[in-house]
């Protein structure tokens, strides 16, 4: 396993400008008493070995400094600011709504969050709060002139926590059924579910998005908004945290099934199936699927199974017996050992190779939350299932990460994994605000429901209807 830090340093040198400083002066010395520059972080040796060099090294964190200006910090409260927030903004007598209601406004003004605005504003509907601009709310400068700062900052904002009215869209403080403040379950299903999709897992962008997070997360604790939710409040923060190694970690592990040994099972019995590899993970140019499968089982299944795969080649009686859709959640992944590792590479066959250490990963079934309904009787079965995956695969997977795959069963007890269509965090959440995005209150309709004795005139309004049936 690679030092995460090391892999920071590498992919994100501007991090650490000490240490940049640092290098670039030893260059410029060096270059000054003419000896040859030195290997920076980013820099790759020139006496390298040729060949062919794989790394399955765990994908960095997400680099998230540009959020804001660099340096950036909050200019310091006068103790007149600081006793007007905690007696008056945010004294704890006041509602909840209210207090967090002025905090988004207040973070909003002070903040230039630039393209990460749109960002905000769908991390802030998922917790029920409506951002959307207002409708003839301009104001010219005349209109602010003799208004006071915080009078400004009141009629410019668009964040609204609903006291009443606000439709069905956004949380309303006369009707709070069915909502609780929860900011570790919001951080969660934000950073798990919507995340990914609105950025296309652009790394860069998605740090910036979890930075915003953060910035806001940590401003609710440093003013005191609500310290009755103080500690839901870090487990938000350590939910961020989490994201900013498990997610890319999530993707880099997608996008390498389905692995050769799972990609030889599905191209000998899978009838019609054939490999795009359009992802990290391509077809070996020479790739033998037989010799994949004899030599993933020599080294990493039973005598049983090598002997029955063997058998069943020889005679070509191994067929697809099943073929089902399953999410399963990752239990154990035991990765193959140095002596495996060697006793693989060292193998040279008349065709295919160099071949790819195999291990196993032991998966119980699970319930991935997508916004569906299955009915009261659904229930999860408990029967562990162990799979076999490239170590490229297993180097990226953890305990608690759940899959939703498509697994087919051979006749002689084996199942593989034929493609993996999603990887998600142990935290991933999905929340039921996701399905309000696009919701419009119902509106009465005075159209006539479909008829069969005026078929022409279906949907037309009422009074068109009743005018052509008068004609006829």
């Amino acid at each position: 396993m690679v030092d995460m830090e090391s892999a920071v340093r590498c992919y994100f040198p501007s991090r650490y400008p000490l240490q940049s400083g640092i290098q670039h002066g030893k260059q410029e010395e060096a270059e000054k008493h003419g000896r040859p520059r030195p290997n920076g972080p980013t820099q790759v040796s020139r006496h390298r070995v040729r060949g062919r060099v794989s790394l399955n090294r765990v994908p960095p964190r997400l680099c998230f400094a540009d959020v804001l200006p660099e340096f950036y910090a909050d200019p310091p409260m006068t103790p007149a600011e600081a006793q007007e927030e905690r007696e008056n903004i945010y004294h704890p007598d006041l509602p909840f709504v209210e207090r967090i209601e002025t905090c988004i406004q207040r973070y909003r003004a002070r903040r230039r969050l630039g393209a990460s605005d749109q960002v905000f504003s769908k991390y802030l509907f998922l917790g029920g709060i409506d951002s959307t601009p207002r409708m003839f709310g301009g104001h010219f400068d005349a209109d602010l002139q003799d208004m006071t700062p915080e009078e400004k900052r009141a009629a410019k904002a668009v964040d609204t926590v609903h006291m009443s009215g606000g439709g069905s869209r956004f949380y309303n403080d006369s009707d709070p059924a069915g909502w609780d403040v929860d900011f570790a379950g919001v951080a969660a299903g934000f950073l798990s579910e919507n995340l990914p999709a609105m950025t296309a897992w652009d790394y860069p962008q998605m740090g910036k998005a979890v930075g915003v997070m953060e910035n806001f997360l940590t401003y609710v604790l440093q003013h005191d908004v609500c310290p009755e939710h103080d500690a839901n409040v870090k487990e938000a923060l350590a939910v961020c945290q989490r994201a900013k190694v498990e997610l890319p970690q999530t993707h880099q592990a997608l996008l390498r099934f389905p692995g050769e040994f799972n990609l030889a099972l599905s191209e000998l019995f899978c009838e019609g199936y054939y490999f795009f590899g359009e992802d990290e993970f391509q077809r070996p140019v020479n790739f033998a699927p037989e010799n994949v499968i004899k030599v993933a089982l020599s080294t990493a299944g039973s005598q049983e199974q090598y002997e029955a795969v063997l058998e069943g080649l020889a005679n070509k009686s191994i067929e697809v017996v099943g073929e089902e859709e399953c999410s399963m959640q990752v239990i154990s992944v035991q990765r193959p050992s140095t002596e495996s590792r060697n006793l693989v590479c060292s193998i040279a066959l008349d065709k295919g190779g160099p071949f790819a250490p195999i291990g196993s990963l032991v998966a119980k079934p699970c319930l991935i939350e997508d916004g569906f309904d299955r009915g009261e009787h659904f229930e999860v079965p408990e029967e562990e299932e162990t799979f076999f995956l490239d170590d490229a695969i297993l180097a990226r997977l953890q305990p608690g990460f759940k899959l939703q795959l498509c697994v087919c069963e051979l006749n002689i007890g084996i199942k593989f994994i034929k493609e993996a269509r999603l990887v998600l965090v142990e935290w991933h959440t999905f929340l039921p605000q996701n399905l309000m995005l696009h919701f419009k209150e119902p509106l009465p309709n005075d159209r006539p429901p479909l008829s069969a004795a005026a078929p022409e005139v279906q949907g037309a309004p009422a009074k068109a209807t009743e005018q052509v049936s008068a004609e006829s």
